[in-house]
């Protein structure tokens, strides 16, 4: 007798259905995701002045202000000794004393007290700041990365190293952050990390990171040499490994956008004309201009990193 298999087949198309609908349904959800990491939402602009309260007595310490005015001239007078915005400037950390707090859109939000060390992405989306983990050692701390969105804060190390070299970076949208940690104060070494993913690589040993990408494709660092008390300036990428690009730094460069081109000084600053090199996608250096005068820096943003607001140079 011959077997019905009509019913074993609408069976098996229904399933294959049903998988297609759901790989599907994933998919949208990851481009949603990424979307609204990458992508924020622009917020109210500011420019920011100073101010400092004057009607105090000649014992006590003046208070200091930052004010912030938007395009109609609506102003937010805060407490701060100092800011740092993001690329849109529409979004802003504040620092008073060692208190960090979030401004955007007329509003401050709290972030954490004791702060040693702090940065915000390029977007804004992302705030990276260090707290002492003990009072013996107020260099060495716990690091966090902070929403702006959800407000949330996430514990990435509590054995970051923290000095006037050794500081933390974000990558442009915040998916990344470096920093240096396990100090070894008898050998004065320690690591190099990058926190992606979430999970820690370690780069190498007494590497200051300068600046990263999306995903740390292209990150950029000094190479320190303790007893020589001096730097070498490299980029490191999956494809083409550690490329020496000075032999002799002194932290002159400029980033594109997406940090994969970057245009540097060869040596220290001088009165001669200065020639200007470039390096693209993780390469060694090339020739890039001759007179460091003629590059247009109109678009220059300061930020973290001298960014210039081109796709490529």
């Amino acid at each position: 007798m011959k077997k019905d298999n009509s019913l074993m087949k609408t069976t098996l198309i229904g399933i294959i259905c049903a998988v297609i609908i759901v790989a599907a349904v994933v998919i949208l959800l990851k481009a949603g995701k990424s979307e609204k990491k990458t992508a924020l939402e622009p917020l109210t602009k500011y420019t920011v002045g100073e101010d400092q309260d004057e009607n105090v007595s000649k014992n006590e310490t003046a208070n200091k202000y930052l004010v912030f005015e938007d395009a109609e001239g609506e102003k937010y007078t805060l407490y701060g000794e100092d800011y740092m915005a993001n690329l849109a400037e529409d979004r802003f950390i504040v620092v008073n004393g060692s208190s960090l707090s979030f401004f955007a859109d007329g509003q401050e939000v709290h972030i954490a007290d004791s702060v040693i060390s702090c940065t915000i992405s390029n977007d804004g989306g992302v705030v990276a700041f260090v707290v002492p983990t003990s009072n013996d050692k107020v260099y060495v701390g716990t690091l966090y990365i902070y929403n702006t969105v959800t407000g949330e804060a996430e514990k990435i190390n509590e054995n970051i190293f923290v000095s006037t070299t050794n500081s933390i970076q974000l990558s442009p949208s915040g998916d990344a952050v470096a920093y240096t940690a396990n100090y070894d104060e008898e050998e004065y070494t320690y690591d190099c990390c990058i926190y992606k993913n979430g999970k820690e690589e370690v780069l190498g040993q007494n590497r200051d990171i300068l600046a990263l990408s999306d995903n740390a494709d292209y990150v950029y660092y000094n190479i320190e040499d303790p007893d020589n008390y001096s730097s070498i300036f490299a980029v490191y990428t999956e494809k083409n490994g550690e490329v020496i690009l000075s032999e002799a730094f002194y932290n002159r460069f400029y980033l594109n956008l997406d940090y994969s081109e970057c245009v540097y000084y060869m040596g220290k600053e001088s009165d001669e004309t200065e020639a200007l090199y470039i390096s693209r996608d993780g390469s060694e250096g090339e020739l890039y201009l001759e007179n460091s005068d003629d590059l247009d820096i109109s678009s220059l943003v300061s930020h973290v990193n001298s960014v210039l607001d081109v796709e490529s140079f």
